[in-house]
């Protein structure tokens, strides 16, 4: 009986440790950290404050299946339909391997023309949205500011990105949250 007690209370506390510290930050939690990101490029204002959904993917101009997702974003951007979404970007791993290239990034820009800011990310940024560690990796936050979608590029995966669908999905789910 005393292991069985035993058992019942590690069990417990486990799992109320695991749900407080395991539970993904809200966007309020993480809005000042963005907003107080340095801008590479702005496509549109980013208005830390407004209440609708967001949408932030994490890129490298490096990266192919960050230009298809650009394409996707600012198909949805376009549209008119999520105008109460902002959509930020957020550059991680630019730096890669050590090789530093600025021309890289001003082709991306050009390139992929995007409709929403650019931001340079940080150690701090990549943490605390969840230890992002492949791009292209995309967050959609509710009204609410929960998470209500995550999309990551896996290694080798088939589907390298989120297209329009499945972020108009998520908009849909973030609407409702």
């Amino acid at each position: 009986m005393k292991r069985i007690i035993l058992a019942i209370v590690f069990a417990a506390t486990a799992l109320a440790g695991a749900s407080a510290s395991d539970r993904p930050a809200s966007w309020q939690d993480l809005r000042a950290l963005v907003d107080n990101a340095p801008s590479i490029a702005a496509g549109a204002d980013f208005d830390p404050a407004r209440q609708g959904p967001v949408i932030v993917t994490f890129f490298a101009s490096w990266c192919p299946p960050c230009t298809d997702e650009f394409r996707h974003l600012n198909s949805l951007a376009a549209s008119g339909e999520y105008d109460d979404a902002q959509i930020i970007a957020i550059n991680l791993y630019e730096d890669f391997g050590g090789v530093k290239n600025p021309q890289r990034m001003a082709r991306f820009i050009e390139r992929t023309a995007p409709q929403f800011p650019l931001l340079k990310g940080s150690d701090d940024i990549r943490e605390a949205f969840g230890n992002i560690d492949r791009i292209p990796t995309v967050v959609v936050y509710g009204r609410s500011g929960d998470e209500v979608w995550r999309f990551v590029h896996e290694r080798n995966a088939e589907k390298t990105h989120a297209t329009e669908a499945d972020l108009v999905e998520a908009l849909e789910q973030a609407r409702a949250r």
